[in-house]
């Protein structure tokens, strides 16, 4: 074996002492994990492609209280904890946001001991718990010799290309944003993750991901679903950013003009797009303009009066959904995750939970800007993250994303594999001296 120092892909200098001996500690931590695990690695897939379904296992009781969903959230989530006893490892990379979402936890079990135990609440906590545990798990593979990341990668846009298919086949006989098979909401949302993660590989050179992230969002367009189509277009946006240039602002003022006029376009002369956006509860006003806000209106104004009843502590797990039942207008959600974590965890809740899930985004986004340093294969799957951690913050301004497994569940698991990736391979092998 030679004894030479790891240089820099980009500079091909010697990288400086305090990073090589990052990157070799890295390396002793993947060396400790060996292989990836089989079941770890099916493990993932399992829950990955389960994904698929969005929301049909909802349509369907186990028994009165338990969905179908709900059970699958159940099942998932005693998998993973028994992985987990089996394999109780935390990557270095992953321990301070694993921390910051078990203070989350423990919170909302404090809400558990002095408040009302209920289904819905239950349900709720497992979801969260399970996506921790899937970003654990995730970190765990990434972190192993030959990590399967890309496949997993890959793993995940497939379960999201199949409903999306399975959604312009059934418009011939079904018609514009038809609900007999998914809920054109849950699955626009779902969508969005996947026109993220290509908008990743776009931003890093990949023009086919442009083209896969522009069908994809043709279907959010076909759905009806009108916050999922402004925040798809925002995503194109953010993904072409690029602001320490003349030609990134340039480049960012012709896509944010595209993006303007093509909703502009859309809205004029699409009627089924049109209809949804204009008539129905007009209760809120843009810019003069009345639109159709379904009902939401009513449903923050409830939660929030509610709310206030019990601002710093919140009102226990699922409280807020108890708070809609009085309403009697068929909303049995928020939709507002931000209002509900504050209802049901209060002022507390929301500072722990943008604590811990802006922890796990600030350790993606150091991870992602080393791969970009080192020039390292991640540097796309670094940005397609990022890119799904801000869709998913987006989502919960004016849906339930917090509680949806196939919406929480991928981006963990595309955030543990940006903290758990090597991207300096070289290094599994320590020079000598």
């Amino acid at each position: 074996m030679r004894n030479e120092r790891p240089e820099s892909p980009e500079t091909g200098q010697e990288l400086q002492p305090h990073i090589r001996g990052a990157l070799y500690r890295s390396a002793m931590e993947t060396r400790r994990l060996g292989h990836a695990a089989p079941l770890s690695v099916s493990l993932l897939m399992t829950i990955i492609f389960a994904q698929a379904l969005v929301t049909i296992p909802a349509q369907f009781r186990v028994i009165p209280a338990i969905s179908l969903g709900g059970f699958l959230s159940l099942l998932f989530v005693l998998l993973l904890v028994m992985h987990f006893l089996m394999r109780p490892y935390v990557v270095k990379e992953a321990r301070w946001p694993v921390f910051m979402f078990l203070l989350f936890i423990a919170w909302i079990a404090y809400g558990f001991i002095f408040y009302r135990l209920t289904v819905p609440g239950l349900q709720n906590t497992v979801i969260i718990i399970s996506s921790i545990l899937s970003f654990v798990v995730a970190a765990q593979v990434a972190k192993s010799i030959r990590a399967p990341t890309r496949s997993i990668v890959r793993a995940v846009l497939i379960a999201i290309w199949i409903p999306a298919v399975i959604y312009v086949l059934a418009i011939p006989v079904l018609g514009f944003g038809h609900t007999q098979i998914f809920a054109p909401r849950s699955l626009a949302g779902f969508l969005l993750i996947g026109i993220a993660i290509h908008c990743g590989f776009w931003r890093h050179g990949s023009r086919g991901d442009l083209w896969l992230a522009l069908f994809l969002y043709a279907v959010v367009v076909l759905s009806l679903s009108r916050a999922a189509m402004g925040m798809g277009l925002g995503v194109f946006i953010l993904a072409q950013m690029r602001l320490n240039s003349f030609a990134g602002w340039l480049r960012l003022t012709a896509i944010l003009a595209a993006a303007v006029g093509l909703a502009a376009i859309l809205l004029l002369n699409f009627e089924p797009l049109k209809q949804r956006f204009f008539s129905g509860d007009l209760s809120a006003s843009v810019g003069g303009v009345q639109i159709n806000t379904m009902g939401r209106v009513a449903a923050w104004t409830t939660v929030i009066n509610s709310a206030l009843e019990a601002p710093i502590v919140g009102k226990g797990p699922a409280s807020s959904t108890e708070a809609l039942a009085n309403l009697h207008a068929g909303i049995e959600h928020p939709h507002n995750d931000y209002l509900r974590i504050w209802h049901d965890y209060g002022v507390i809740g929301v500072v722990l939970w943008f604590g811990a899930f802006g922890t796990m985004m600030v350790a993606c986004r150091r991870q992602y800007k080393r791969f970009q340093q080192w020039g390292a294969r991640e540097t796309s799957l670094g940005a397609a993250t990022y890119l799904a951690q801000i869709t998913l913050l987006a989502l919960m301004l004016t849906d339930n994303v917090l509680i949806y497994f196939y919406n929480m569940v991928p981006i963990f698991i595309l955030s543990g594999l940006v903290l758990g990736s090597l991207p300096y391979a070289p290094l599994l092998r320590r020079p000598a001296g």
